[in-house]
């Protein structure tokens, strides 16, 4: 668990590498999305910091992976993940548009991954992604969110029907102690298996994240298939 002054510190980097992109023009920040790791596999992904970025993080921020990553290694981390955020608050079409070529681009391994970091910023946003599956239907998508209000208004505003969503796009919502996940659409959800958990599901019943997405991508379970997920506190 992170201290608060851990997390002081990453914010504090973070804010200052804000100040340091501020007044560089867009054409010179080149955007870091990434073809995939050692966790998630051969996915393609693209992030944003996670707190600043992220609602519903109070808790979570403690134990997040990405804060120990920005910890770890300030000078690529939190540098690529704020570049992605000044790229996308300076023009917000940019953004989009750098994601969709670089998606066009693909030619194998048709996986997408929004958010390893970071999270769904507003409903303009999350109608953008939405857009973006509809482009790259060729594509599997996913994320993960907290934010349920910004989804839970996505699908309010067309019709009250999560089928409104692509086929191809997947929304986990992200289970964390102490949230009130208001799931009234009936999304896939992604629950955290706490090590304080007094009963913990039965693994032969549920499906537990393998922590490597190529895994889920081989069977078509999980995530990939939308199907709600566990995995254990880590």
């Amino acid at each position: 668990m992170y201290s608060k002054e851990s997390i002081k510190k990453v914010i504090n980097l973070m804010n200052a590498r804000r100040t340091y992109y501020a007044p560089i023009a867009i054409d010179h920040i080149k955007m870091a999305i990434s073809t995939g790791n050692r966790k998630i596999g051969r996915v393609m992904n693209v992030s944003l910091p996670p707190i600043i970025t992220c609602a519903n993080c109070k808790e979570c921020k403690y134990l997040c992976y990405d804060v120990k990553a920005c910890l770890q290694y300030p000078n690529t981390v939190i540098d690529a993940r704020i570049r992605n955020l000044s790229i996308l608050m300076k023009d917000r079409n940019e953004y989009f548009n750098r994601i969709d070529a670089a998606m066009s681009r693909r030619r194998k391994n048709k996986y997408f991954r929004w958010h390893v970091a970071g999270d769904i910023v507003d409903v303009d946003y999350f109608n953008r992604m939405v857009e973006n599956a509809r482009k790259h239907s060729d594509f599997i998508i996913w994320t993960y969110t907290k934010n349920y209000a910004v989804v839970n208004e996505w699908i309010r505003q067309h019709g009250g029907n999560k089928n409104a969503l692509p086929n191809n796009f997947t929304v986990m919502f992200s289970e964390w102690r102490g949230l009130d996940m208001i799931n009234p659409y009936k999304l896939p959800e992604f629950r955290v298996v706490f090590k304080s958990d007094a009963v913990k599901p039965d693994p032969k019943k549920v499906h537990y994240c393998p922590g490597n997405c190529d895994v889920c991508k081989a069977l078509h379970r999980g995530c990939v298939a939308g199907e709600t997920t566990y995995c254990n506190e880590h």
